[in-house]
């Protein structure tokens, strides 16, 4: 199918999310028994993603609990791990960790509490796609991203190696403006010769002077939806954005966007529950929700396209009209795992250096 094909294909798309609720007694009475009052969780998310999950999977588990739940945007963990490190209370009880590295560094820091057997029940997640502390959930692309009408009569851009190419596809480009979990650093590898298989650990000084190349060209975006806003709009005639914010807004908005899979990068979110949770039987509860919401996770996947290893269900139980959306099969093959253990252990750094090269004119 061609790039336009898919799209004019995608946009017809149009499955509503349902009204009412998705399922009932998800939860084993003894645990609804026991949760009440307000669960504020971290949203690493927000934006799409968020209200995709508040008119579905937490929709669900609001109407079957009857607790309040309240998100807190934050666009990465900074707030997470400052309120952690010095000791201070903290208002959540179930966080959302946007990367599998924030969460492998905030497990081994000793902030979050172990998932309660009781509660959550692990059988029903891939054995890989959990540990005694987090479960693995929303598999996202961190895909290359272009507006189709910036290059009309087949002079398409292909690769996320593009973006470095002003010449040929001149305009400006939109990346996030955060190293991790926006492929920002290894698409300047990439760029730059460095093999797939070698991007890790990464070539800090050889990504910053690739990116110096295009840094008067690009304009950054801290949220999702921005992203599509500059990119749907043409002030950005390409960049790097979530898979699932690209799809909604070729589906809802007829937005004239393709992407390619090609050297993209994907990761996945992680749901924990933090030590000092001032509800944490209501984030315990959440999460076992949210993997036993079949029906909730089919609508929300047609909304957003992030899946979670829940057992049976596939890519396919979603429809084959999703499949060029979804992080699997030959889309999962072109692109390239983040690496988790690397952010994890070198993350602070990573920062530091991205923020000060940022900040440099």
């Amino acid at each position: 199918m061609t790039t336009t094909a898919a799209i004019a294909f995608a946009a017809t798309l149009f499955l509503p999310i349902a009204g009412g609720s998705f399922a009932a007694d998800l939860l084993p009475a003894e645990v609804k028994a026991k949760v009440s009052g307000e669960l504020v969780w971290h949203d690493g998310s927000g934006g799409a993603t968020t209200r995709a999950r508040e008119e579905t999977v937490i929709k669900a588990f609001k109407e079957e609990t009857g607790i309040g739940v309240k998100g807190d945007f934050n666009s990465d963990m900074t707030k997470f791990f400052a309120a952690m490190d010095s000791g201070a209370s903290i208002p959540w009880s179930m966080i959302e960790f946007p990367t599998k590295g924030d969460f492998i560094k905030a497990r081994d820091a000793g902030y979050l509490q172990k998932l309660d057997s009781a509660v959550v029940d692990l059988k029903k997640v891939g054995e890989n796609a959990h540990d005694e502390y987090g479960i693995d959930v929303l598999r996202y692309g961190i895909v290359f991203t272009y507006n189709t009408e910036k290059f009309e009569g087949g002079n398409a851009p292909s690769s996320i190696v593009d973006l470095y190419d002003l010449k040929r596809f001149p305009g400006k480009r939109c990346l996030f403006k955060y190293p991790q979990f926006g492929g920002v650093l290894e698409s300047a590898l990439l760029a730059d010769g460095v093999p797939r298989d070698k991007l890790y650990p990464l070539d800090l000084d050889k990504a910053f002077a690739k990116l110096d190349m295009i840094k008067a060209e690009i304009l950054w975006w801290s949220n999702g939806d921005d992203a599509i806003r500059l990119l749907a709009s043409g002030e950005c005639a390409m960049g790097i954005t979530w898979s699932g914010r690209a799809y909604g807004a070729v589906k809802n908005d007829k937005s004239p966007l393709a992407i390619k899979w090609e050297n993209s990068l994907f990761s996945q979110a992680v749901y924990a529950v933090p030590v000092g949770a001032p509800n944490a039987i209501a984030g315990q509860a959440m999460i076992a929700h949210f993997i036993s919401d079949i029906e909730g996770q089919k609508a929300l996947v047609n909304e957003i396209t992030y899946t979670t290893d829940i057992v049976g269900l596939d890519s396919s139980s979603y429809g084959g009209d999703l499949a060029p959306w979804i992080v699997a099969g030959d889309n999962a093959k072109k692109a390239i795992e983040e690496n988790a253990a690397y952010y994890a252990q070198h993350i602070t750094e990573v920062v530091d250096r991205f923020n000060r090269w940022v900040a440099l004119n």
